[in-house]
């Protein structure tokens, strides 16, 4: 039995979902969008640049090299902060319709805290490239935050253990709502918290590298739960009207096949798939969201 990783966007419109007769095994339906997807972190580099603070990421990667596979780090990454307009080039070329992305909240409040001001060179660099893509055609589905907290909140309470985030990540959640919302009509708050959690928080595989199962994962759940419930609910009543836009949240999960057409093995991939299911690793997430 193998399994794959899945995601599912939280949303209730986000996608146009097409009709059974709509699909079948040769073609994309008309109304598919396909797009392509990055996060900050991960292709940006310029780590501390133009006033940008350090991260949870920036400190685990650096601090602990011997924790990544390939040694490698978020200094210089993919170097998209100096090539963007490279990568928007290769995003057009590849004939995509949407373009996901994700802002290092430490590049808008290099600290975390909401200031008076936001760094006016993050601004501005998450401006153009954002005008730059629908120039072209492309519309960008903007992430919040995918993983890279800045490491002064996990340094002043301990980031997403800490109910104090909510409030900060919904005054985060704002100001980019305020910034970009004319550029920006697709919006996931928050990436994956079951891995923000699960190993950020848990099994401390990921950055910020706690070791506190079954204590840390949950607490760090809950605040990320509420604090998604509250830039959704920001978004809902101060910028929907006037952006016309939505807001989600991506929760992951696995994907579970049979190794064979073998009764057995159909039945071993179906109970794969429903303990997963049922499990931390997306009901807690799904469920809290659908039902409460």
């Amino acid at each position: 039995m193998g399994f794959k990783s899945v995601l599912l966007v939280t949303l209730g419109s986000l996608l146009s979902f097409c009709s059974t007769a709509d699909v079948n095994k040769h073609f994309f339906p008309p109304n598919f969008k396909i797009g392509v997807a990055n996060a900050a972190a991960q292709i940006e580099g310029a780590w501390n640049e133009d006033g940008k603070g350090e991260t949870i990421w920036d400190r685990f990667a650096m601090s602990r090299p011997e924790r990544i596979f390939d040694h490698s780090s978020p200094q210089v990454a993919a170097d998209s902060y100096h090539k963007w307009r490279e990568d928007v080039e290769m995003v057009k070329e590849m004939g995509v319709d949407h373009y996901r992305l994700s802002i290092a909240w430490a590049r808008i409040y290099p600290d975390g805290y909401k200031t008076e001001e936001p760094n006016a060179r993050g601004v501005a660099y998450y401006k153009n490239l954002l005008r730059s893509l629908r120039a072209l055609g492309i519309e960008p589905m903007v992430t919040l935050y995918h993983w890279d907290l800045p490491q002064k909140l996990q340094d002043d309470f301990g980031g997403w253990l800490s109910p104090k985030i909510v409030d900060i990540f919904a005054d985060y959640a704002r100001t980019c709502f305020e910034l970009f919302g004319n550029e920006v009509k697709w919006w996931i708050t928050i990436n994956e918290p079951k891995q923000i959690c699960e190993a950020g928080y848990g099994t401390g595989g990921f950055a910020p590298g706690i070791y506190s199962p079954g204590v840390g994962s949950y607490k760090c759940a809950k605040n990320v739960l509420l604090a998604h419930a509250k830039a959704y609910h920001i978004y809902d009543k101060e910028f929907r009207q006037k952006n016309q836009g939505k807001v989600a949240i991506v929760i992951d999960s696995n994907w579970f096949e049979p190794a064979s057409a073998k009764p057995e093995d159909k039945e071993a991939s179906e109970r794969a798939l429903q303990f997963s299911a049922s499990s931390t690793r997306l009901l807690w997430y799904k469920e809290t969201l659908t039902l409460n």
